[in-house]
């Protein structure tokens, strides 16, 4: 299945090089919350409060839907899907390639 995250150009050059790393933050709920942002569709930063989002990776993971399941942040108005994914679950079973913003790179 394919996804999208939305980052900046040099946070996309170092996933490209290392992995995705875990952000984690309270997301304007109480509790704090940690894993890499993905969504069903290619963001920019009109849709997100990244001020900084000017490139979006595509990442090709191998697992199904429900596998994600667990994983949806589901928002009220929101046009698309998203899932906040443990960095782990994401390195092991996915490629990553440049979608907007950027030369086409792989990972």
């Amino acid at each position: 299945m394919k996804l999208y995250h939305v980052t900046s150009r040099d946070r996309a050059e170092a996933i490209l090089r290392e992995g995705f790393s875990d952000n984690c933050d309270s997301y304007g709920t109480d509790q704090k919350w940690s894993g890499v942002w993905l969504s069903d569709r290619s963001l920019d930063s009109n849709d997100t409060s990244n001020g900084e989002a000017d490139a979006n990776l595509a990442v090709i993971i191998d697992c199904e839907l429900d596998d994600l399941s667990k994983y949806e942040w589901v928002e009220e108005g929101c046009s698309y899907r998203e899932w906040l994914v443990p960095a782990d679950f994401v390195n092991k079973r996915a490629v990553v390639i440049v979608a907007l913003g950027m030369d086409v790179l792989t990972s």
